[in-house]
């Protein structure tokens, strides 16, 4: 037998341990906690955008990702078949797909997520829920056509990152509405 054949066959076995090892999850009323892993940075930004608490560093190890699922009741996003087979790995979400946008239908499916009602809350950062800023206190930290034609301003309390309602927030609603059956479930909120 090739190399690539035992692969694939070690593969497929994975595939089957993971299935018989999901789980029904179901959103909790606080709305889900993430950790994502390494492969799926985008992912986790758009989830952030979503208003989700996704936790997501290129830096984290396996054995992190798998302690803060277990420590802080995070549900582990991973395509890492070698990861979720792992005895220790209970709560997760297994994404078949490399396309964001199918994985963000696949995570909103499992959890019968049917609308984003903190949507633009997070830090796209560093994940922390964002503030209001006062205007004369962002007037020297945003462009002046900004500062000008903006009404309102929201800062993010650990990494100082402000934001506002800039020309490309209709096309990231727009995205997000596609992904529901029903788009008025995809309400802006910020500002």
């Amino acid at each position: 037998m090739s190399n690539s054949a035992s692969r694939r066959r070690a593969a497929a076995q994975r595939h089957k341990q993971i299935q018989s090892k999901t789980r029904s999850l179901v959103a909790a009323d606080a709305g889900p906690q993430f950790v994502a892993d390494v492969m799926l940075g985008r992912l986790a930004k758009w989830l952030r955008i979503a208003g989700f608490d996704v936790l997501y560093s290129n830096r984290i190890t396996d054995e992190e990702l798998v302690a803060l699922s277990r420590n802080e009741g995070r549900i582990i996003l991973s395509k890492d078949t070698r990861l979720l087979v792992r005895k220790s790995v209970q709560h997760f979400i297994y994404l078949e797909s490399d396309d964001v946008r199918a994985q963000i239908r696949q995570v909103f499916s499992v959890l019968g997520i049917t609308g984003l009602p903190d949507l633009l809350t997070r830090c796209l950062d560093c994940n922390h829920v964002l503030e209001d800023a006062p205007r004369d206190r962002v007037r020297d930290r945003v462009p002046p056509f900004v500062f000008a034609t903006q009404p309102g301003f929201k800062r993010c309390p650990h990494c100082d990152k402000i934001y506002w309602a800039g020309t490309h927030r209709q096309a990231v609603l727009r995205t997000l509405q596609s992904l529901f059956p029903n788009p008025a479930a995809v309400s802006p909120t910020m500002l």
